[in-house]
């Protein structure tokens, strides 16, 4: 991520405000819960985390850290990179932001607030441990809700690697499966960009549908009984 959003060479000189930005926007607070100070000041913060090129070991470049008074989402101090997640986590729009995220992921497209809002407290209080938010998630009665069900399109690695393990299937290689995930519009570990895939609908058009139609024809060459069982579970997560 710090090469990525080009925080590896982000000097006090010339703070660079990638990292800062993409950490509230898509990992924390999400959009509208933070200004654009609150960005320039956090980029600030975030100056001399780097890392070792060869080796991908984090570095903290003391030289080059802003250690200036700096104020970040109405606080104010002299700040580094692990004040500011500080800061991130001791607002409860992180939280909703995060559970939003799993209810998008586990239940259905559009999240309920007031049970985001609950499973946003499980989360807060257990110090951002994921387990007990997850507990919250698997047990509530909305994972379970029969309007819920069949709501939520399969990713192409779902599907693939999903179909395989229900039946015991193992490929003598999985270059096949990986070309098939990439031609169903999701190529591994390379996601479009830092947000990722947008996932949902936007799986399925004219071409995908038809793939994975095939794939799973291949797949079950000798039950063809199978490729319409698993193809109409197969745009659904549950």
């Amino acid at each position: 991520m710090l090469i990525y959003l080009d925080n590896a060479g982000s000097r006090r000189e010339a703070p660079n405000e990638n990292f800062a930005r993409e950490v509230m926007e898509l990992f924390t607070l999400g959009e509208g819960h933070y200004g654009e100070s609150d960005v320039k000041e956090a980029a600030r913060a975030f100056t001399g985390w780097s890392l070792e090129r060869d080796t991908g070991r984090f570095v903290y470049r003391r030289a080059w850290h802003d250690d200036g008074v700096k104020t970040i989402l109405g606080a104010t101090g002299r700040f580094d990179g692990d004040d500011v997640l500080d800061l991130l986590l001791a607002r409860r729009e992180t939280a909703e932001f995060i559970a939003a995220k799993l209810w998008r992921e586990f239940v259905s497209p559009q999240p309920d607030p007031a049970e985001v809002a609950r499973w946003a407290r499980v989360f807060r209080d257990a110090r951002y441990e994921v387990k007990p938010l997850l507990r919250a998630v698997l047990a509530s009665d909305a994972f379970w809700a029969e309007e819920n069900r069949a709501t939520l399109v399969k990713s192409p690695v779902d599907l693939v690697a999903g179909t395989l393990r229900s039946y015991g299937i193992r490929p003598f290689e999985l270059r096949p499966e990986i070309v098939a995930c990439a031609a169903l519009g999701q190529n591994l570990f390379a996601p479009p960009n830092v947000k990722g895939w947008p996932g949902g609908d936007a799986w399925i058009d004219a071409a995908t549908i038809l793939g994975r139609k095939q794939w799973l024809e291949r797949t079950f060459a000798d039950d063809p009984r199978k490729v319409a069982l698993v193809l109409d579970a197969g745009y659904q997560l549950k």
